[in-house]
């Protein structure tokens, strides 16, 4: 017997159908709708921490001077410049005539000078011979007396005999007296002119200007035909030993770091190599304007700075051997300085004490070990605690990103 399905059979049918063949669809968008799966943490460039060589310089500017300086110049007046027989850029030793003078004028007062001279050699000449004529009458009259006194004892020669005999010898000695005092005179007046002798011969001596001490003829301002006067600028000007430094300027705050002897590297317009050096001195005092102090920086001899030259230094304050990372793996929580490390993949920052500092490089004194590693550019991209994968490279490549 046939059965005949009804309306809300059909239905029904319809219904189950429908929702037996959706049964996948729905499956599927509830997968759709599930969590996403776990994500790889992020890259990190990290930078072993290692121990190399460390040499922080100070950087300074300034101009290259004389160590020393001589001037030559003249003390006399109206002389003129009759030869030079040096110029800029020679060298001279210690006693090398630099320039003469005109000394016609002075020969002329020598010679008026020496015949004074031998007039009063003469006249002391004349009251000598006197002296002796002198003595001689004292003798002669004192001889006399002594007769006129033994025959006035013997009742032969009168009391005026005797008297005239003592004043003969009185007179005597009054001219030997006076001659005396003339020879006294003129021997004084001998000394006069041979002073002025001598002042004239070392004037004399002052028209060949010679150097003071060897070394590089600075600048020349003497030339033919011009006149001295005293108290003008120097004739020549010499670095005595050719010797140079560079004079620089440093703020006060650095001036404690300094200390004399040390190394020091100077460059120059013009020059393809840095030139040696060392400190030699630094100044005692701070400018109260500026607040900087002076050094001087010697020169190796021989190098190709010109006096007057702009110079640039470059003074070493620390060289040895430290621990050290990039400059960009610290940062900075007022004036604590932290690195961020990297442990077992997890970023955890560490308070550290810094050293020197060089070539992109800073010296770790306490608080990071050798072969440790840290992040190359700390506090960019990661925080404490962050999971990184890290990405290792040199320090090398850390400095230069």
């Amino acid at each position: 017997m046939s059965v005949k399905s009804s309306p809300a059979a059909s239905v029904l049918a319809a219904v189950l159908g429908a929702a037996l063949l959706g049964a996948p669809s729905a499956s599927l968008a509830a997968g759709e709708a599930a969590p996403a799966a776990r994500q790889a943490p992020p890259s990190i460039s990290v930078v072993a921490a290692e121990r190399r060589g460390l040499v922080e310089t100070l950087a300074v500017n300034g101009t290259i001077v004389a160590r020393e300086e001589a001037a030559v110049g003249s003390d006399l007046s109206g002389l003129a410049v009759v030869s030079l027989n040096a110029d800029e850029g020679d060298v001279v030793k210690t006693g090398d005539i630099l320039a003469v003078l005109d000394r016609s004028m002075l020969d002329t007062q020598l010679a008026q000078v020496e015949a004074s001279r031998a007039q009063a050699e003469a006249t002391i000449a004349q009251m000598r011979a006197q002296i002796g004529d002198a003595e001689v009458g004292v003798r002669q009259a004192s001889e006399a007396l002594e007769r006129a006194d033994a025959l006035q004892k013997k009742g032969v020669a009168t009391e005026a005999q005797r008297d005239n005999a003592a004043h003969a010898l009185d007179s005597a000695r009054a001219k030997l007296d006076s001659a005396e005092k003339a020879l006294a005179a003129s021997e004084a007046q001998l000394g006069v002119v041979e002073a002025q002798r001598q002042n004239i011969l070392v004037q004399i001596g002052k028209t060949e200007l010679r150097a003071p001490a060897g070394g590089l003829v600075l600048a020349r301002d003497a030339t033919l035909g011009s006149v001295v006067t005293p108290g003008g600028a120097p004739l020549f000007r010499i670095a005595i030993g050719g010797e140079l430094e560079l004079e620089a300027a440093v703020a006060e705050t650095v001036l404690p770091r300094l200390a004399v002897g040390m190394a020091a590297h100077v460059s120059m317009p013009g020059v393809d190599h840095p030139i040696d050096g060392s400190v030699r001195r630094i100044s005692p005092e701070i400018d109260k304007a500026s607040r900087l102090g002076s050094i001087r920086i010697a020169l190796e001899p021989d190098s190709p700075a010109r006096a007057g030259n702009f110079a640039r230094g470059a003074v070493e304050l620390v060289r040895r051997e430290g621990v050290a990372v990039p400059v960009s793996a610290v940062m900075y929580a007022g004036s604590d300085a932290f690195l961020q490390c990297v442990e077992d993949g997890t970023v955890k920052s560490r308070s550290v004490t810094l050293g020197a500092r060089s070539e992109g490089m800073v010296e770790i004194l306490s608080g990071l070990a050798e072969g440790e590693e840290v992040v190359a550019r700390a506090g960019t991209f990661v925080a404490d605690g962050d999971e990184v994968t890290p990405v290792r490279s040199g320090p090398a490549e850390a400095v230069g990103q």
